[in-house]
This record gives structure tokens, C-alpha cells and sequence, in this order.
């Protein structure tokens, strides 16, 4: 199966990663970003894209 950038979400947010993690939504993995940012990487299922659209319209 070959993976493309539509199927991934990466996530920089602290206050979003916390929504999707009361989720019980899992990561894939973290990691540091060349910029020293931390960031999460989800696969975007409809239950990511739900928190995603409820944390933006806060």
C-alpha cells in the first residue's frame, strides 16, 4: 500500500495533540522537525478530522 501525504496529519499543536489523545485517538509516531519543533503524525481518519474542525472552531 503506498502512503501519500493526503492520508497523513501532522500535528504541531501541544493543545490540539492533547484533544486527540482524549480521543483515544493513537499516534503513529513524534518526532523533532528540522526546525526543532515537535510534532505528531496521525493517519487522517474522520475522527481526526473531527477534533481538528471542533479545536478550530474554539
Amino acid at each position: 500500500m503506498e502512503y501519500s501525504k493526503d492520508m497523513l496529519f501532522f500535528c504541531y499543536d501541544f493543545l490540539l495533540q492533547k484533544k486527540l489523545k482524549e480521543s483515544n485517538i493513537k499516534f503513529i509516531t513524534t518526532a523533532i522537525s528540522n526546525d526543532q519543533k515537535r510534532f505528531w503524525l496521525y493517519f487522517r481518519t474522520e475522527d481526526v478530522n473531527a477534533v481538528i474542525k471542533q479545536h478550530i472552531k474554539q
